[in-house]
């Protein structure tokens, strides 16, 4: 089972075989999965102070700890793209939650434009696990993600504590859909689109996951009832605090639902 903190990421990279060590005794910064193409970027052993659920009952406390993650692993440089899902589709002919709910819109039909290197959406966690198994990578756990978004950082957003459009597809600047991956610009690891674009899946535990890093549908600033306007929407969906082991309340799919993936040990 999954677990929300601590995680032992084991990469035995030393077989000679789709081996993804480097000749030196360095790692490289980037690995190219010859399955899809995708660019994966190395993101190294370290820790974060995060919130961590201790008693889950009808409501959750918290206390403040320092998770630690003990060995590095590669996360996908973006989102999975259109292209690559497509690829995947024509290989294994597989159809998509959305499509076999007769859903109006679906991957291939989202509803606005897209293009190839557009983050594929209406994409249901089922279909990301799918992808995930065909790709030969995996999808992130929680910890996994909130760890490579944040990069290091300790401020609101991992580029700063003010809101940037320069990092961020948001519905001010993206109101017709979903943009181009890696428009943007990245954080501080090289990962791209880890807030804004498309939500992200990761999993907190067996049997329960959740969406992360917001999407292009957001308002990156909204009047709450008091009238005060607020800038938090997106950096609710990347505070360090990680979520109690509950099965998800959202809806399967969405126009801004998508994934990346993580390589790691079996």
């Amino acid at each position: 089972m999954f677990r929300n903190f601590t995680f032992l990421l084991l990469l035995p990279f030393f077989f000679a075989s789709a081996s993804l060590a480097p000749a030196s005794n360095s790692k490289p910064k980037t690995w190219r999965n010859p399955k899809d193409g995708m660019i994966f970027v190395w993101i190294p052993a370290g820790s974060f102070t995060a919130e961590v659920p201790r008693a889950v009952t009808e409501t959750v406390t918290y206390s403040k700890e320092r998770v630690e993650i003990e060995q590095g692993f590669w996360m996908a440089k973006t989102e999975t793209a259109v292209k690559q899902f497509r690829s995947f589709v024509r290989e294994t002919g597989y159809v998509s939650d959305a499509e076999k709910a007769g859903n109006k819109f679906n991957w291939k039909t989202p509803g606005f434009k897209q293009r190839e290197n557009y983050p594929v959406v209406y994409i249901s966690f089922a279909d990301a696990q799918h992808y995930a198994e065909w790709a030969g990578v995996d999808l992130p756990t929680e910890t996994e993600w909130l760890y490579a978004c944040r990069a290091g950082s300790e401020t609101v957003y991992y580029w700063g504590d003010e809101f940037d459009d320069r990092n961020v597809w948001h519905r001010g600047n993206s109101l017709k859909g979903s943009h181009t991956v890696a428009a943007k610009q990245p954080n501080a690891w090289g990962l791209y689109d880890m807030v804004g674009n498309a939500w992200e899946y990761a999993i907190i535990c067996d049997g329960a996951h959740i969406e992360l890093g917001g999407s292009w549908t957001r308002c990156f600033r909204y009047k709450t009832r008091q009238g005060f306007v607020a800038d938090n929407l997106f950096a609710g969906t990347i505070a360090p605090r990680l979520s109690p082991c509950k099965p998800p309340l959202s809806y399967p799919w969405d126009d801004d639902r998508g994934f990346r993936c993580v390589k790691r040990a079996p």
